[in-house]
């Protein structure tokens, strides 16, 4: 008979899990109490949160969205639920990891499959949503610009032609 605290910890994970678009888990040991509440401190800039949980609630909460995580579920972990900005919660969980050697990046979800350690990583590398957007409107402005040009480009040769012609014309009526 599960306890009924068991039982509102296991609801809770599976609101969290909703609401997440990413989870990362992490292995925490040999954080000290200050570098997990940096580390807290950083994924909240994110709008992330770490939450050390269960095994068994979060393999349980991982199962009921058809997703079979047993095998990887070895050992402590935090929970790294990344509720907007699943590349920025990653950018950040790799930044920690460089600066302190941990937390040690096990696993993730994200978009309901397994992701291992070197995609979270990759994720990372990923530019953030607001640079993304600025190369895309280059790419986009770039053949109208070109056109822009070369219908310029066209109009000063006749312009430029046309006041060569004109100065010859001066040469030759002064002459």
């Amino acid at each position: 008979m599960a306890s009924q605290k068991n039982i509102t910890s296991l609801e809770e994970i599976k609101q969290r899990l909703e609401k997440a678009q990413a989870v990362f888990l992490v292995d925490y040991t040999g954080l000290t109490h200050m570098q997990l509440e940096d580390f807290r401190h950083e994924l909240a800039t994110v709008k992330a949160e770490v939450v050390i949980l269960k095994n068994t609630l979060v393999n349980i909460a991982f199962k009921d969205k058809k997703i079979d995580v047993t095998e990887k579920l070895k050992g402590p972990h935090a929970v790294i639920f990344a509720n907007e900005d699943p590349i920025g919660a990653a950018r950040v969980i790799v930044a920690f990891n460089k600066k302190n050697s941990l937390p040690i990046i096990k696993f993730g979800i994200f978009e309901n499959n397994i992701i291992e350690e070197g995609m979270v990583t990759t994720l990372s590398s990923i530019p953030p949503k607001e640079v993304l957007l600025s190369k895309l409107l280059g790419l986009l402005n770039s053949p109208i610009t070109s056109l822009v040009y070369d219908l310029n480009f066209n109009i000063q040769k006749l312009a430029i032609l046309l006041k060569e012609v004109e100065k010859k014309k001066v040469d030759t009526d002064v002459s």
